[in-house]
C-alpha cells in the first residue's frame, strides 16, 4: 500500500522526542448524507498518539468525538457515512525476533517493535515511503484488513457495556471469540496441539457457529481430548484476562451472563476484552459516563495501571474534564468536527489558548471559582450541514473578528508541544490580510 506520510498542508505537529508515532490522523473528514444536506460531523481533524501515552479527546456533545473514534475502525456506516478525505496512519508492531518477547534494547525492554514492510524487509521503498515500516491506512484498508486489526491491534470500549455485550452468551464465550479470533497459533501451541485442526477447534470456543461434520468430529477420541486440552487453555486465558482488571473470582464471573453482573462489573469485562489480545491502541469511547463516581475513579485507577503495565496507547473520548485531565498525557479539543487545540493536559487546563477552550474550562466547578460566577458559553453548537467556511466558533466568541467569518483557521504550533486553530496566534503577513481584520490579542490579556 502506497500512502503519504506527511502531515496536511501547512501543518507540521509538535515532535515527541525518539519515537515515531503508533497513530498518525491527518485532515480526517468523515460526513454523512442527508435530506437536509451534507453533514460535516468530522472536517479535517489531525493528531497524533504515541506508544504509552493517553491522548484525551474533549468536547461538546455532537463536536465530532465518537465519530472520530469509530472511523478509526470503520464502525462508521456507509451510508449514511461518507470517508471524504484524510488518512490515519497506523503502525502496527510485533514481537521482537531479537529477545522473543522478553524485552531487550533493541526493543526498548519492551518485546514489541514496528513491523518491518513486507515488501523490503525492512530496507525501505516506495510502498513505505522507505521508512522500512509496515503502515496501514486505517481509512482505505480493505475490510479483511481492518477486521485483523480491531480486538487485536486496536481495541474499542464502547459508552454502554450493558448494549456492547451480547445478553445471550456468557462472558467466557465473550472474551473467548476474541481470542479465538486473534490468538489462535498461540492457544494450539500452550495446549501442544497441532494448528491443522484449528478450525474444528476453536470454532467452538470462539461461539462460531460449526458444521455438523465439526460437531461429530468433535466427538471421536482423537479431536475430543484435544478440545478438553484447548478448553483448559482458553479457560485459563479468560480468568487471567478477568483477574487483570481486578474482577474477584474470575473463573465463577466467567459462567454468568451479562445481566447477572453490576455496571462497573460488566465495564471491568469491555476492558478485560478488549486488553485480551495484547493490543498496541484501547480507544475508550466514554467508558465510565453510566457509572456512579466512586466506580469512575476505580475504572480510570485500572486503566492507568493496566497502561504502565503493557505500554498500551488509549484514546480516551469524554465530555468530563475532571476525568479527562487525570488520566490524560495530552489533550485535543473538539468542536464542531474540528480541532481546537492540542497540548500537554495540565497546561491545556491550566493556560488554555483557544477561546473555546477557555469558554469549557471556565465552565466548569472548582474551588478557584467564586460561588455563582461560572461562565457559560453563549450562543449554541452550529449547524453543520453544508456549513460555510470560517471558524466554527466565530458565532460564540468574545474576539470575533472579520478574518474569522470568511476564513477557515489552521492549526498551527503557538508554543512548545501546543497547537491551536485560531486567528489570536497567526502571523498577518503569513495570512495576507489587513490589520484590522485580525483578532486583538490585547484581548487576551
Amino acid at each position: 500500500m502506497n500512502v503519504s506520510h506527511s502531515a496536511a498542508p501547512g501543518l507540521t505537529m509538535p515532535q515527541h522526542p525518539g519515537e515515531t508515532p503508533l497513530l498518525s490522523v491527518r485532515n480526517l473528514c468523515v460526513h454523512f448524507d442527508t435530506k437536509r444536506g451534507v453533514v460535516h460531523a468530522v472536517d479535517g481533524v489531525d493528531f497524533d498518539i504515541h506508544e504509552g501515552e493517553t491522548l484525551g479527546l474533549v468536547g461538546e456533545t455532537g463536536s465530532g468525538k465518537s465519530v472520530t473514534a469509530r472511523s478509526l475502525l470503520q464502525l462508521v456506516p456507509r451510508p449514511p457515512g461518507i470517508f471524504a478525505a484524510g488518512h490515519a496512519i497506523f503502525h502496527p508492531k510485533v514481537t521482537c525476533t531479537v529477545c522473543n518477547g522478553a524485552g531487550c534494547d533493541s526493543c526498548q525492554r519492551t518485546g514489541r517493535v514496528t513491523a518491518p514492510c513486507r515488501s523490503c524487509s525492512g530496507v525501505g521503498c516506495d510502498k513505505c515511503d522507505h521508512s522500512g515500516q509496515q503502515t496501514v491506512d486505517l481509512m482505505t484498508a480493505p475490510i479483511r484488513r481492518i477486521r485483523a486489526i480491531r480486538g487485536n491491534h486496536i481495541s474499542m470500549i464502547f459508552q454502554d457495556p450493558g448494549k456492547a455485550l451480547n445478553p445471550a452468551l456468557t462472558i467466557r464465550d465473550q472474551v473467548a471469540e476474541v481470542l479465538a479470533e486473534h490468538q489462535s497459533g498461540r492457544l494450539l501451541a500452550e495446549a501442544g496441539l497441532d494448528p491443522v485442526h484449528a478450525n474444528i477447534l476453536l470454532r467452538r470456543d470462539g461461539h462460531r457457529r460449526s458444521t455438523l461434520a465439526e460437531k461429530t468430529a468433535l466427538l471421536f477420541p482423537p479431536l475430543h481430548k484435544p478440545h478438553k486440552r484447548l478448553q483448559a487453555v482458553l479457560d485459563e486465558r479468560i480468568a487471567a484476562a478477568l483477574a487483570d482488571t481486578r474482577i474477584p473470582n474470575p473463573r465463577k464471573i466467567m459462567q454468568r451472563y451479562p445481566h447477572e453482573l453490576s455496571g462497573g462489573m460488566k465495564q471491568r469485562v469491555m476492558i478485560a476484552q478488549g486488553l485480551a489480545a495484547g493490543p498496541e491502541l484501547l480507544i475508550a469511547d466514554e467508558p465510565t459516563t453510566a457509572l456512579d463516581v466512586t466506580i469512575q475513579a476505580r475504572i480510570l485507577d485500572l486503566l492507568a495501571e493496566l497502561q504502565e503495565r503493557t505500554r498500551t496507547a488509549i484514546l480516551y473520548i469524554s465530555h468530563d474534564l475532571s476525568l479527562v485531565r487525570r488520566i490524560s498525557n495530552r489533550v485535543a479539543v473538539m468542536y464542531g468536527g474540528r480541532i481546537a487545540e492540542i497540548g500537554p493536559a495540565d497546561e491545556v487546563f491550566e493556560q488554555p489558548a483557544h477561546p473555546y477552550t477557555r469558554g469549557l474550562v471556565g465552565a466548569v466547578p472548582s474551588p478557584k471559582h467564586a460561588r455563582g460566577h461560572l461562565v457559560a458559553i453563549e450562543g449554541t453548537v452550529p449547524e453543520l450541514v453544508d456549513p460555510h467556511p470560517g471558524c466554527r466558533f466565530a458565532s460564540r466568541c468574545p474576539h470575533t473578528a472579520s478574518v474569522c467569518r470568511h476564513t477557515d483557521p489552521q492549526l498551527r504550533i503557538h508554543a512548545p508541544g501546543r497547537m491551536s486553530a485560531c486567528f489570536l496566534y497567526d502571523d498577518v503577513d503569513e495570512l495576507g490580510v489587513e490589520t484590522d481584520e485580525m483578532p486583538k490579542r490585547e484581548a487576551l490579556q
